[in-house]
């Protein structure tokens, strides 16, 4: 499969954008127990070349416990087989064999992970949260480490010169 990277059609149709999400839905929360925080997709094969697109899907979730969010999310990526209006998974048994490429990470980077395919199509009020949470920690961490590369002297020097 070669990519052909980020298609539009995808972001600006509606009823497709929503069928995707649909079957993620239908596909992983079947339970009712999921939570999807973020989802990005690239088209994998050129719609004019052969009668199915197949899609690469990047897709964060995490677990619903009674009404809160689990802190930590899961990632994995499927390929979706579009022909028609018809939707279906490349490799189901790979879904149910193999393990998330991303296990137990915090909220926050979930939506970096999933923007590493391509735009997001999709991102939860949670996961928009927790990232702008995480960058006040982050920021907050950064000026912390700069503070403690500073100058010892700095003052010292600049009373000295000031005093002349």
């Amino acid at each position: 499969m070669e990519e052909t990277g980020i298609n539009e059609d995808i972001y600006t149709s509606e009823s497709l954008r929503q069928r995707m999400l649909e079957f993620l839905k239908k596909t992983l929360d079947y339970d009712g127990s999921i939570h999807l925080l973020a989802v990005a997709i690239r088209r994998m094969t050129d719609k004019n070349v052969t009668e199915e697109t197949i899609w690469r899907l990047r897709v964060a979730l995490t677990y619903r416990e009674g009404n809160s969010i689990n802190p930590y999310w899961d990632g994995t990526e499927l390929d979706i087989i579009e022909e028609g209006e018809e939707l279906r998974l490349l490799d189901e048994q790979a879904l149910a064999d193999e393990p998330p490429m991303i296990e137990g990470s915090p909220n926050e980077l979930a939506l970096d992970w999933v923007s590493a395919l391509a735009n997001p199509l999709w991102i939860s009020d949670e996961a928009r949260k927790a990232a702008a949470e995480g960058l006040d920690v982050h920021e907050a961490m950064e000026a912390e480490r700069r503070k403690s590369i500073e100058d010892p002297f700095e003052h010292y020097f600049n009373e000295g010169l000031n005093k002349e």
